[in-house]
């Protein structure tokens, strides 16, 4: 199926908290029982129930995060989901049943920030929805930037970096500033890290090469990202990447934390030429290596 670009919506962006969840499901009892439970707990919800009406959805209503079921009567959802990862400061859940581990596996590729298997329940959808918008308001925290800004801006030169090196990241140790009562408390990390010619962005979901070349992230990836970068030795424990990436605690069964390295890995691989990556440190975790 072809893809179809998703354009940006020609308006301000809300608030994250006025935003809301967008239920794509085909299945109307479905789709009405998660959008219940979702308003329940104080979310504003709007459905649609085929790749086009979520489309559209995308477009008119700025959604905070999606919640897509793969499997819709006018196509797959993968599709869908590589088109809306590419917008920012939008979470993604896709939703499959239990013998579509391939399209789950290949929909958290593409670009979502997290999945669901079905059947499941209400209350665990709510906590993923949850745990996916304090990520996102982490990561806007940082100087995400919205949609009307990525629309409206110009391309970015990149900055003026020193050749490749195997040297540790470049940045400022972290400053402080004092408190009403006396303290010191940090300031905020840096923007960016400069690691084998490469500026590493996480808070804006990027990466950049020496030639203005850019990489787009999740926000899983950007997450996963920054972890790495800011722990000690840049490595991060599957528990950790877990707990404070995706959200939850870590099962054996879960490979959610396997399959975000391995999808950070690749793109770093790709836009350094082999010279950074994500390496596998048997039981202690993940290591950004360079």
């Amino acid at each position: 199926m072809a893809d179809h670009p998703i354009a940006a919506p020609f308006r301000d962006q809300a608030p994250a908290s006025q935003r809301p969840v967008l239920v794509l499901e085909d299945d109307a009892a479905v789709s009405a029982t998660i959008c219940t439970a979702l308003a329940r707990d104080g979310w504003t919800t709007v459905a649609a129930a085929t790749l086009a009406g979520g489309r559209l959805r995308l477009q008119s209503d700025n959604p905070r995060i999606v919640i897509a079921d793969l499997g819709l009567p006018d196509g797959n959802g993968i599709a869908f989901v590589r088109e809306a990862a590419r917008m920012p400061d939008l979470g993604i859940i896709v939703v499959s049943g239990r013998s579509e581990e391939v399209d789950r596996v290949v929909g958290l590729e593409v670009g979502a920030d997290d999945y669901l298997t079905k059947p499941f329940s209400l209350r665990e959808m709510v906590a993923r929805v949850r745990a996916l918008s304090r990520r996102l308001d982490t990561l806007t925290q940082g100087g995400r930037p919205g949609l009307a800004e990525a629309q409206a801006a110009a391309p970015v030169p990149p900055p003026a970096l020193a050749p490749p090196t195997f040297a540790p990241p470049t940045f400022a140790p972290p400053t402080f500033a004092p408190q009403e009562d006396g303290a010191a408390m940090p300031m905020a990390e840096p923007a960016s890290w400069a690691i084998a010619g490469l500026a590493l962005q996480p808070a804006r979901q990027r990466i950049l090469a020496p030639d203005g070349a850019e990489t787009r992230l999740t926000g899983a990836e950007a997450g996963l990202l920054r972890l790495l970068l800011t722990e000690s030795d840049h490595l991060a424990a599957r528990e950790a990447i877990s707990e404070r990436v995706l959200g939850r605690k870590l099962l054996p069964e879960q490979r959610g934390v396997d399959q975000l390295a391995s999808n950070l890995r690749q793109k770093l691989l790709a836009i350094s030429a082999g010279k950074v990556t994500i390496a596998a440190q048997r039981g202690r975790g993940y290591r950004l290596v360079w």
